[in-house]
Parts: C-alpha cells; sequence; structure tokens
C-alpha cells in the first residue's frame, strides 16, 4: 500500500474574471522513501497541489474537492483542528517557496524552529532549543545559529533553517515547494546533497516541486509532468527522461542545453493557457505539433497505461491499456 495516494484532487480559486481551476483531478501515489517531483511551467499548479495537501487554503476557494489517504486514511474529509493536531507538520510538513519569507524577522529562528514542538508537544523551551541544536547540526548548519536573527542568515543557510523547520516534528512525507530557485548553482548543489543525505539517513518520502525538469532528475525515483492543473505523463524518472510520451514533456526535454551534444535547445510555442477559460479537449492542442485539429480540440483525453507504471493523458496514446 502507498503511504499517500492522492485521487482527483480538484482546487478551484474564486477570482474577479470567474473560476480559475489551479488542480483540476490531479491523481499520484507516493510510497515510503520515494521522491515524487512535479515539473511543469510557472501556473500549471504545482504549488496548488502542494497547499491543497497540506489545507494552507486561502480564503477565496471555490472547490476543495478529492481523495488523500495517508495510510490508507482519507485524510481530506478529517475537519480542521483534527487536520491540524494529526496531520499537519507531524505527518506531513512543507518547506515553502522563499524561505526569507516563511520567518518572522523579529523572531530568533531557533525559537521559530522549535515553535512546534512548544505547540503540539507542550516542550519547554530548553528542551526544544537543544533539540534545534542538533537538527541544524543535521542539515548542516552551526548550532549556535539558533541565537540569529534570519536577516543574519545567508540565503543558503535560511533554507537549511526552513528544512528544519519541516523536519522538527520527525514527519513521514516533507514537501519541497521550489527548495533552490532563489539559490545561486553553488548553493544550490549543497542543498540538492543535503536533500539527498536526508532522504537516505531518515528514510524520508518527499513531494519535488520544480520547474527545472534536469534538477528533478537528480533526487527523484518518480516525476509527474503538470499543465495547466493537471498531471499528463507519471512515471519513472528515467522513463520520463529517456522515453517521454507525452508531447509537452518532449518539448520540455528538448529545451535544456546539452553539454555533449551539438543540438540546440527547443522553445516551446505559444504560452501557457488561462486557467479562468482553458482550452477546450486536451488543453495542450493549441502548443501541440500533433494535434489532430478535431479530438484534440473537443474531448479531453484520459490518463492512459502506456507501459507499466508509465501514464500519459494523450489522444495519440489511446490505443494502450487504461
Amino acid at each position: 500500500m502507498s503511504l499517500l495516494d492522492v485521487q482527483k484532487l480538484m482546487l478551484y480559486y474564486k477570482t474577479s474574471r470567474g473560476t480559475l481551476r489551479a488542480v483540476d483531478g490531479v491523481s499520484f501515489s507516493l510510497g515510503k522513501g520515494e521522491t515524487l517531483g512535479l515539473v511543469g511551467e510557472s501556473g500549471s499548479g504545482k504549488s496548488s497541489t502542494a497547499i491543497a495537501i497540506m489545507r494552507l487554503l486561502p480564503r477565496n476557494v471555490e472547490l476543495y474537492d478529492g481523495r488523500i489517504l495517508l495510510n490508507g486514511v482519507d485524510i481530506s474529509k478529517l475537519s480542521e483542528k483534527d487536520f491540524r493536531e494529526k496531520i499537519r507538520w507531524k505527518k506531513i510538513s512543507m518547506v515553502p517557496q522563499g524561505a526569507m519569507s516563511s520567518f518572522n524577522p523579529v523572531l530568533k529562528i531557533g525559537f521559530q524552529v522549535a515553535e512546534p514542538l512548544m505547540v503540539h508537544q507542550n516542550m519547554r523551551k530548553p528542551e526544544t532549543l537543544k533539540k534545534v541544536r542538533e537538527l541544524f547540526k543535521l542539515v548542516g548548519m552551526p548550532p549556535d545559529y539558533v541565537d540569529r536573527y534570519p536577516h543574519e542568515l545567508s540565503g543558503g543557510m535560511r533554507q537549511r533553517a526552513a528544512i528544519a523547520m519541516a523536519l522538527i516534528l520527525n514527519p513521514d512525507i516533507v514537501i519541497l515547494d521550489e527548495p533552490t530557485s532563489a539559490l545561486d548553482v553553488s548553493i544550490q548543489a549543497q542543498i540538492m546533497n543535503l536533500l539527498k543525505n536526508l532522504k537516505k539517513e531518515l528514510g524520508l518520502s518527499m513531494i519535488f516541486i520544480t520547474h527545472d525538469i534536469a534538477l528533478a532528475s537528480d533526487i527523484c525515483d518518480k516525476i509527474g509532468v503538470m499543465y495547466a492543473g493537471q498531471i499528463v505523463e507519471l512515471s519513472s524518472s528515467e522513463n520520463v527522461l529517456l522515453n517521454p510520451r507525452h508531447p509537452y514533456t518532449q518539448k520540455l526535454i528538448a529545451s535544456i542545453p546539452r553539454l555533449r551534444e551539438e543540438k540546440m535547445p527547443e522553445f516551446i510555442p505559444g504560452a501557457p493557457p488561462d486557467l479562468v477559460s482553458p482550452p477546450s479537449g486536451c488543453r495542450f492542442h493549441p502548443r501541440c505539433p500533433y494535434s489532430d485539429g478535431m479530438k484534440c480540440v473537443k474531448e479531453e483525453p484520459e490518463m492512459i497505461e502506456v507501459e507499466d507504471d508509465h501514464f500519459v493523458k494523450c489522444w495519440l496514446h489511446s490505443g494502450g491499456s487504461k
């Protein structure tokens, strides 16, 4: 049985222009010790999927639906009080995008990382700070940084502190939303090595959200490619990278510069769709080089299993077994 099983997750926002379908029928599973990468362009619904799983919902939500099974229990049906006390941060935690904005600038880092222990486990401050110092060592931070303020830390150290905060209650699953997007290349490599070590040492399950499919290949066991609020391809990293079957995935991979090939990177024509009024049929059809102009325009394809554990949402593979 999967550790996490997300089924037809939907999150719609109410806007002044109408309903925005940020997450529209997303399904995937995550095993223990496994890392799933969610990749795609900005606006494809990656961060909204994380928000929906964590139930950190803004006030303008119009529809929140689907099933989220954690060890076989549907946690989406829990009350907000039960979810906050039993699931959020204890079972599933999150490293939000932009570490600086996740911290209160007038409180010391150590106190902010320790706060979940005080709230959820009624530990006293000296005890919690001792645990935070140990955790800082684990994530490669000097223990005396517990007494520093957020502005006194570099970008890489703030990101490590955000990861420490997500690990403080020993959750089963950590969601990482673009954890390296604001960092330079050398610090990015350090954070990626840290995540790989934590995955190995703690047996963590992770959902790694990024727009960089090459970065996802460095740590992810499976990759789900998102487009316009939907997962359009889902399989092992090897299958997605070496044998992409969806035209969007093929275009994404073709856009990556190659070190050992003279082939120039390609670009994806057009722009991501407006999710207030998404295209009919397949949402990628206005940008797809294979669109037949009829079926793709009028009918939305189902997710098809084209080979073992390789799923594609495309009419090109409609002859495969479901």
